[in-house]
């Protein structure tokens, strides 16, 4: 398809919204919207807005604000009317003679005073109410103020713990995480997210990826009032319940471990305030020093570790020190520029550094490196309200990311498989600076029925990267003893050789452009019909014929005119994917001039070993190893279907069930297109590049888009917001999914046959449930849980030998017997043979995984009162009236304003606020209360019994630490 035949495409789609733009010009009834806000600008919702006509003929409208403190009034006729808005804790809002004209669109927001300030005043964080808005689906999840204190202080595990809030519905590629509507990037500090919004408005043409699995994370704008937040964390080892791992797996004879002492302290902090009538500023900021350990559990040779008399080999295991300090900061400023125009600029500062990174595990302390990372990123958004209609923002962001790594040790790698890495790091010494730009434009048009969004975004990313990775060179061997199998450490004799040479810096940039526009059109008061187009292409692949149309609907049963108890929702979506600048350098660097690569099977151990390096390509030149793109690669794009049910079970609760179907074409994957296609007479390989007679055949790696996935899905979820005392929120997922690829740098076991792998995939994670809420009890004592509970995660069996000298080590083992084994039984499997049916991939599972986290907190109250003896956390709400909105404005108008920020509650934002200037907090979060066995996935490699079917690794964030299944952090925080 040619340039100009997509741009016909693109415009047709503009025409077609043509007579929504003629309809809405003729003589009609008028629209009345607004907001309602409390007089710190923090939105109210669930307030009753009556419309009555001044007359006394006519029916009166009425209609309830919305989670985001919006209201709108749809068909309201020509005349004078008395608007009067009640909540509970307010004094009535009453404004006489309002006048509307016939077709107009009238804006009449609405700041109501507080009752008496001795009162309580009745706001929630957010109300739990169905609604047929594309938007305010009942899947989704909004988690601000104090509901923020369920989630980790720490950056790294927020990440993890939101990943886990998306669920499982994002496909292979997993969920993504955009910050005030970028994406990428690390995440501000947690005193500065205002809200956090979760699988919201799925089918929005707005978004380049799923929409189930999308995390959108707001910061905190500047407040008209100086508010402040500090809060300082500790952890020490002794409150810990240690791994239980650590000596588990020791050899007769061997001395225990004692694990080293560890701790950590974290300080982070929000102070916003005015700067001028017309502008506020918010800065947050944090500070972690971490010193925890690392463990390693392995099996090791003799020669290489002391192991009691008599024994060859033993367990090897190490609690290994990983200091890591992090900082970051991140101001932001707010200007009103007008009254329709609004500026917001936002810079964030990082930088973390690491010792003895990449060990654990297998990987022995020898293998470690030292890593140091910063990133720089500046944000701007500017808001214009054209009209009463029309919002435009436009928004640049710069980041800058630069990351230095240095080996610890450079000899040579030792690879056995499921045993041990040993010698030095294979990942060498490496410099990476990438530049990101990233320019966006949206514009939002509200008419009578119809609010349409159009817009575009253009990204580039550019990638300096140097490195010495492979430089060291690397024996990988089948098996530790020789009993095992043939090529064996103990034999000296590897089953490879790897070894780079030349060492040119290189320069990739990728650069990717989306185009979009969709309409929600309500034609009734209980229907809305979603509709809209996305467009999408970039450099480094073919065919960008990349269009993907999405729809959807939401019907609200019952009434037309009232609010519905239950709304049928449904939708469909096309959803690409890109290809990463990550794998577009590679086939830079590797492409064969500005790096080699030389791979050898089955090297001679008497010129060729970790310590005679000279002989290893000496004599016989060796194969090249080059990566490259498939010549037909193009983007994989996702299917995607919803149906499903939003359900009022009572004021302030929801209940949501959605079937997900998905299916995923074109996904990537590698092949090593040069593995051996036959046997000659001779009884030698036959390659499709044949190589030279003495020499080594090429390894020519290849990312392809061949691979598919099928994925089904039954999602419950469940919202609870019925007073400011109580807050629940959580999910069910049945998930059934299978796939051929693991992503783009996995191999096919079987070369030239993908489908061999079809099978279960990796992310079929039968089942997951997730929980979380705030209770607040008296005196002003606060409990925020968080649980997850999953199946076990699909682990894949592997013999550890390349059997089909593709240069992989992926090759499955077969039954011993039958057609089916005992996972944690190593006599139930056996090397493939005549005879033997292959073990599927993905065969077997690891144990079901479960945590709970606890944050407890008590607040003191002190200083003068403020009336404002709400959830804690109630600035958190404070967003002007485009908080809710979003990208390209919504319908709560542009991102961002001027109100807002502060936070008087307890830790992180939240906590039970006192009604008090100032609030001192002492809280203690318990991570993984019960200390459950949470464990990875167990030894798989079936030439290395010693580890076969046994843990041998805690599962890591967010269900443990490194070091220990439960952990204890004390936390002071002082809020005004």
């Amino acid at each position: 398809m040619s340039f100009c035949s997509k741009l016909k495409i693109f415009f047709l789609f503009f025409i077609a919204l043509t007579p929504m733009f003629v309809r809405a010009q003729q003589p009609a009834a008028a629209t009345v919207r607004g907001l309602v806000t409390d007089p710190d600008d923090a939105v109210i919702p669930g307030a009753t807005v009556t419309l009555t006509p001044a007359s006394g003929k006519g029916k009166a409208q009425v209609v309830q604000s919305q989670s985001d403190g919006a209201f709108t009034l749809h068909g309201v006729p020509a005349g004078a009317y008395s608007m009067t808005v009640t909540m509970q804790g307010f004094a009535t809002f009453v404004k006489m003679d309002v006048r509307v004209a016939a077709g107009q669109a009238l804006t009449q927001n609405v700041k109501m005073a507080i009752q008496a300030q001795t009162q309580e005043v009745q706001v929630t964080a957010q109300s739990a109410q169905v609604g047929v808005d594309s938007d305010s689906n009942a899947s989704s999840t909004v988690i601000k103020g104090k509901d923020l204190d369920a989630l980790s202080d720490d950056p790294d595990e927020l990440s993890s713990e939101l990943s886990a809030l998306a669920g499982p519905a994002a496909g292979p590629n997993g969920g993504q995480i955009y910050v005030d509507g970028f994406t990428g990037g690390q995440l501000p500090p947690k005193s500065s997210i205002r809200e956090i919004r979760i699988n919201q408005n799925p089918f929005s043409a707005q978004f380049d990826r799923l929409g189930y699995g999308r995390v959108e994370v707001f910061t905190k704008p500047g407040t008209d009032k100086i508010h402040g937040q500090y809060s300082l964390t500790g952890n020490d080892s002794s409150f810990n319940s240690g791994n239980p791992l650590l000596n588990a797996n020791l050899s007769p004879g061997q001395t225990p471990i004692v694990q080293p002492p560890y701790h950590s302290v974290f300080m982070f902090g929000n102070f916003s305030g005015p700067i001028s009538r017309i502008a506020s500023y918010s800065i947050g900021g944090s500070h972690r020093s971490i010193q925890d350990n690392t463990i390693v559990n392995a099996i090791v040779p003799a020669s290489l570790f002391t192991c009691p008399a008599g024994q060859t080999t033993c367990s090897y295991q190490a609690a290994t020190l990983l200091p890591q300090v992090r900082t970051d900061i991140s101001p932001r400023l707010d200007l009103a520029l007008g009254e329709k125009n609004t500026l917001t600029t936002r810079f964030q500062y990082y930088q973390n550094d690491t010792q003895n990174d990449g060990v654990g595990g297998f990987d022995l302390p020898t293998t470690g490196y030292n890593l140091s990372s910063s990133e720089a990123t500046l944000q701007m958004s500017d808001t214009q309200i054209v009209n009463s209609r029309v919002i435009n923002e436009t928004r640049f962001e710069y980041e800058r990311d630069s990351s230095t790594q240095t080996a610890q040790n450079l000899s040579p790698t030792i690879n056995v498989q499921g045993a041990f890495t040993g010698g030095g790091s294979n990942a060498g010494n490496i410099t990476d600076i990438q530049n990101h730009f990233e320019v966006q434009n949206y514009t939002s048009i509200q008419l009578q029925k119809n609010f349409i969004r159009f817009g575009g975004r253009l990204r580039t990313t550019s990638d300096y990267n140097q490195t010495t990775s492979g430089k060291n060179g690397m024996f990988t061997y089948n098996c530790l003893v020789t009993t095992d199998c043939t090529s064996s450490y103990m034999s000296g004799s590897a089953s490879q050789f790897t070894i780079t040479t030349g060492f040119v810096p290189v320069n990739a940039t990728m650069v990717d452009v989306g185009l979009y526009a969709e309409d929600d059109w309500k034609p009734r008061p209980n229907l809305t019909l979603s509709y809209g187009l996305r467009y999408e292409t970039q450099n480094h692949l073919n065919g960008n014929q990349n269009v993907a149309p999405r729809v959807s609907f939401a019907y609200g049963l019952g009434s037309p005119k009232g609010t519905p108890k239950t709304v049928l929702r449904g939708g469909f979506g096309m959803f690409y994917d890109r290809f990463n600048l990550t794998n577009i350098t590679t086939t830079v660097r590797q492409d064969g001039v500005h790096q080699t690569q030389t791979t050898l099977a089955s090297p001679d151990p008497t010129t060729c070993s970790p310590t005679n390096l000279s002989g290893c390509t000496a004599g016989t030149p060796g194969g090249q190893t080059t990566w490259g793109s498939a010549p037909n690669l193009r983007a994989p794009y996702t299917l995607q279907f919803a149906l499903g049910a939003d359900q009022q079970l009572f004021r302030g609760a929801t209940l949501s069930l959605n079937y997900l179907n998905a299916r995923g074409v074109h996904q990537f994957i590698s092949q090593n297109i040069n593995s051996p296609i036959g046997v000659d007479d001779s009884g030698n390989l036959i390659y499709p590049v044949q190589p030279a007679p003495g020499s080594h055949p090429e390894i020519i790696k290849q990312f392809q888009s061949e691979g598919v996935f099928r994925q089904n899905q039954l999602i419950a979820n469940v919202n609870i917001r019925t007073s400011r005392y109580f807050t629940l929120g959580g999910y069910y997922v049945l998930n059934f999914a299978k796939s051929d690829t693991a992503g783009a740098t996995s191999f096919p076991s079987v070369p030239f046959n993908i489908g061999a792998d079809y099978g279960r995939a990796s992310f079929d994670v039968r089942n997951r449930a997730f929980l979380y809420g705030s209770v607040t009890l008296p005196y002003h004592i606060s409990l925020n849980p968080f649980i997850v509970a999953a199946s076990g995660t699909p682990y894949n069996l592997t013999v550890g030998s390349d059997l089909n000298h593709d240069g992989q080590f992926n090759d499955r083992p077969a039954f011993a017997s039958g057609t089916s084994g005992n996972c944690s039984d190593i006599t139930s499997f056996a090397r493939p043979a005549a005879g033997l049916t292959t073990v599927p991939i993905n065969y077997c599972t690891a144990k079901g995984l479960f945590t709970m986290n606890l944050r407890v907190g008590k607040t003191f109250g002190f200083g003068e009162p403020t009336g404002q003896l709400a959830q804690g956390g109630q600035g958190g709400n404070r967003g002007g009236a485009g908080g809710p909105g979003g990208p390209g404005g919504g319908r709560g108008g542009p991102g961002g304003g001027l109100a807002g920020g502060g936070g008087r509650g307890g830790p992180g934002g939240g906590g039970a606020s006192t009604g008090k200037r100032y609030n001192l907090t002492f809280s203690a979060q318990f991570q993984n209360l019960f200390s459950t066995d949470n464990f990875s996935a167990p030894g798989s490699v079936l030439n290395t019994p010693q580890n076969f079917g046994k843990y041998t690794q805690l599962a890591g964030q967010f269900y443990t630490s490194n070091a220990a299944l439960r952990r204890i952090l004390l936390q002071m925080s002082f809020n005004f």
